[in-house]
This record gives C-alpha cells, structure tokens and sequence, in this order.
C-alpha cells in the first residue's frame, strides 16, 4: 500500500501520526516517509497574472444594464436549440 500526504510543516501534528498508524493498522512491517521539501510554489504568481491578463484580453469585460433578466439570459443559453 501507498499513501502520499502533502502537508505544511506547521501541519506536521500528532493527527498526521495517528492517520498514518490507521491506514497501516495491523500490518507490522516498517513504513518508510519521506520528506521532501518544495523549493518553488506549486504555481508561478507571475505566471498566474500573465494568463489572467490574457483572459482579460480574450475576454474582455462587459458592462451590462443595471435591469437587466438574469434568467431572460440564462434561458438564452440553455434554449433547447442551443446545446
């Protein structure tokens, strides 16, 4: 059996053991962890804003009267004909 748990230090608790010891219960053969430490984020922020930026672009917002149907729109979309 494999598990893999990605947590923060701070989230390293006695919790965390007791998961552990319960996911291997009554198998009494050694459990290897290792600890492995990330050097970069799991996402670029300067990537993240680089995109929302071309999605601004792409789709550029739009403004719309303060009255208008909501729900007119919504049955536009899903209109039979339409999907």
């Amino acid at each position: 059996m494999e598990a893999t748990f990605v947590a923060r230090p701070s989230e390293l608790k006695e919790q965390l053991l007791e998961k552990i010891e319960y996911l291997f219960d009554g198998d009494d053969r050694p459990v290897t962890i290792v600890l492995k430490r990330d050097d970069k984020p799991r996402y670029d922020p300067q990537e993240v804003l680089k995109r929302m930026d071309e999605t601004r672009k792409k789709y550029p917002p739009m403004e719309i009267s303060a009255d208008i149907d909501i729900n007119k729109l919504i049955d536009e979309i899903y209109w039979e004909g339409n999907h």
